[in-house]
């Protein structure tokens, strides 16, 4: 191969790899753009399931007295697997969190009531249940945490999140057990569930 050809071979590939990356240049300008404009919407998989109306949530409000607890079960009987996408504590003082898992039901407790998030869609996953004030004993503790109370500081503060992105297959399930560590004081504190069906 002559010199000649060699120089021809290099300014091809030279060219096809300038052509490629002013290519790349100009999607990622295109999007950027399109991004800044307000124009791109990314569609998550939580948002599809509301769309499909198999997103739900439940939510409850408790006053917990000084030294008190407050367990709450998600139990899935559905014969489906539920996504567990956020359990949201607020609470006015500071609490303790536990999360146990495969805790046996002794007695059923008083059960929430389950919305669907696409308020056209009356779906309801049967054997999904959520409740508190039952008896519960046994489990595994799969994890412990703290609760913050007070008023919010920038995204912090009175807000805890536990359970993000759980599977919870059919037959199991997981309680939320909130314990008051004040020995003086009684506050009140919410508990959401936020799920769907995959």
């Amino acid at each position: 191969m002559s010199a000649a050809e060699e120089r021809s071979i290099e300014f091809v590939v030279n060219l096809s790899a300038s052509l490629s990356m002013i290519v790349t240049m100009v999607f990622v300008a295109a999007a950027l753009y399109q991004m800044l404009a307000g124009r791109i919407i990314v569609d998550t998989e939580l948002t599809r399931k509301i769309e499909e109306g198999k997103a739900f949530s439940a939510a409850k409000r408790f006053t917990i007295d000084a030294g008190g607890t407050i367990e709450i079960l998600f139990k899935n009987d559905s014969g489906k697997t539920m996504k567990i996408v956020a359990v949201e504590i607020d609470t006015e003082q500071n609490i303790d969190i536990d999360i146990l898992e495969d805790v046996t039901v002794e007695s059923n407790g008083n059960a929430w009531t389950i919305r669907n998030l696409n308020l056209g869609s009356n779906y309801i996953p049967d054997g999904v249940v959520i409740e508190d004030g039952g008896t519960y004993s046994g489990g595994n503790v799969v994890h412990q945490t703290i609760g913050y109370g007070g008023a919010k500081n920038f995204a912090v503060g009175s807000r805890a999140e536990v359970g993000e992105k759980v599977l919870i297959p059919d037959g199991k399930n997981m309680l939320i057990r909130i314990l008051n560590p004040s020995s003086t004081n009684s506050f009140r504190v919410s508990v959401r569930f936020l799920f769907y069906e995959p």
